[in-house]
């Protein structure tokens, strides 16, 4: 499924046709869940997590909660069990401010373009900063930097085999098996404009989960994580704040740590080392077992 209108195959003819914000995302990806149990319904007893990446920091709480919320007296009821957000742009206006901070101290910028990054608050100038998906020129991060990939900070290019998916996904047998026919296949950008009003909303998670990040990220860097995780209300809010964190491994016997945890009741944050913004494509074996303790319910202690 290619969620949301407009990126892929998915496309609209109305401007009307394209999420405004996380209501209308909430609204169709629910719509689309309800239908699928319809025409599959043996899987609807099955546990269902709610996970993804990114912009969907913003997508998973959305669509969780309107889960939560018509589940009493949905005909077609979903057995959610759980979600988990990776580099999640959950909270991009107190996110945004430690860009600044975190881009200094890892040494991509001096002090002169350190005062310039703070004062940058908004999504046209977060745009500017670092994406470059809006603006018709260079963003600051690859004009300081001489580097395009802020997936990831060890590497200055993104890797050539992440270019892959839309050469494959439109090729023509491709195209045929997936009946799409002739349609575009588009790169999102033209969702990102109708979300830009909404880009700069906070939806912050009502359910306890999983957050991870990892530790080579630019984008939606740990730090910022770290900013926004203090402020979320629910129950464990003040244990959260005052408990330590841990270092794992994947098998005991491993002389690398996989990653950093902290656990309070059934609510995970984890850093994993050696990994930026495409988490599983870096650290593979580490994502899996992250996931895996995650769903299994065996966590980590």
């Amino acid at each position: 499924m290619f969620f949301q209108v407009g990126t892929g195959f998915s496309f609209t003819n109305d401007d009307q046709g394209f999420a405004q914000n996380q209501d209308d995302v909430g609204r169709d990806l629910y719509s689309a869940l309800t239908q699928f149990f319809q025409l599959f319904p043996e899987y609807q007893s099955n546990e269902f997590y709610a996970t993804g990446e990114s912009y969907a920091g913003k997508y998973v709480p959305a669509i969780s909660y309107y889960i939560h919320k018509n589940n009493p007296t949905a005909k077609v009821k979903i057995n959610l069990m759980g979600m988990a957000i990776g580099d999640g742009l959950c909270d991009p206006e107190l996110m945004l401010g430690g860009y600044a901070d975190f881009m200094y101290q890892t040494g991509m910028i001096d002090e002169l373009q350190r005062q310039y990054v703070i004062q940058q608050t908004d999504f046209g100038v977060f745009d500017s900063l670092l994406n470059g998906d809006v603006a018709p020129y260079p963003s600051f991060f690859q004009n300081a930097t001489g580097c395009t990939n802020y997936y990831n900070y060890m590497q200055c290019r993104e890797p050539e085999d992440q270019e892959y998916f839309s050469q494959f996904v439109t090729l023509p047998a491709v195209r045929r098996s997936i009946h799409v026919g002739n349609l575009t296949f588009h790169d999102g950008s033209e969702v990102e404009k109708h979300l830009l009003q909404d880009v700069m909303k906070s939806i912050k998670p009502w359910l306890g989960v999983l957050i991870y990040s990892g530790q080579l990220d630019v984008i939606v860097a740990a730090p910022l994580t770290e900013r926004f995780l203090p402020t979320v209300n629910w129950t464990g809010a003040t244990d959260f704040k005052t408990t330590p964190r841990f270092h794992w491994k994947v098998q005991p016997s491993d002389t690398e740590v996989a990653g950093y945890v902290r656990q309070v009741g059934e609510f995970y944050q984890v850093i994993i080392r050696g990994g930026g913004h495409i988490l599983p494509y870096d650290q593979p074996a580490r994502s899996f077992d992250m996931i895996d303790r995650f769903l299994s319910t065996r966590g980590w202690i």
